[in-house]
């Protein structure tokens, strides 16, 4: 994950997070490729669960985030550079909902349109059988619609690098 989505992740999760601690955490997407949340997330958390189609550093338990299931167990569900890897991303933001605590945040990082082909096995050019799609901030945005109330995205480095990065609060139903 490059410098700036992380740091973007860092800056929306302690504007959510204020002064709780003691959080429960689940990271979508945790094999650690060329970065990860991890180290910064972790010190506010009671409980970080890692998860991905496959094993490797950062990754607690090999499972599909469109099918994980601890409902309404964590306060934040993070996913950073995942969605243009898997048809799949949209289950992915209902499971993250469903994942969610009431107050829970989920925040994501992705790859935009424009940005180049690159692998989720290493990070280099992807292998002929992998998936890749960049997501549109439309579709992310009616995606989110779908499931959360409040969020909010935002598409940015349009010439260089695109990335899309979004989050979104699973709020008490009225």
């Amino acid at each position: 994950m490059h410098k700036a989505a992380s740091d973007w992740v860092f800056k929306s999760f302690h504007d959510w997070r204020g002064d709780r601690t003691g959080l429960t955490i689940l990271e979508i997407g945790a094999l650690n490729i060329n970065g990860s949340v991890r180290d910064f997330l972790r010190p506010f958390a009671l409980e970080y669960v890692g998860i991905d189609v496959q094993d490797g550093p950062n990754v607690d338990v090999v499972a599909s985030g469109h099918e994980y299931r601890h409902w309404n167990y964590f306060d934040v569900v993070v996913s950073c550079e995942t969605f243009e890897h898997t048809p799949l991303w949209k289950e992915i933001v209902a499971n993250a909902w469903r994942n969610l605590k009431f107050g829970g945040i989920f925040i994501a990082t992705m790859a935009g349109e424009g940005r180049a082909p690159h692998s989720g096995v290493h990070g280099n050019a992807p292998y002929e059988w992998e998936h890749y799609a960049n997501i549109g901030e439309w579709d992310l945005r009616h995606t989110l619609r779908q499931s959360f109330g409040r969020h909010e995205t935002s598409y940015v480095g349009k010439d260089h690098h695109p990335d899309l990065r979004c989050w979104a609060l699973k709020e008490e139903p009225v």
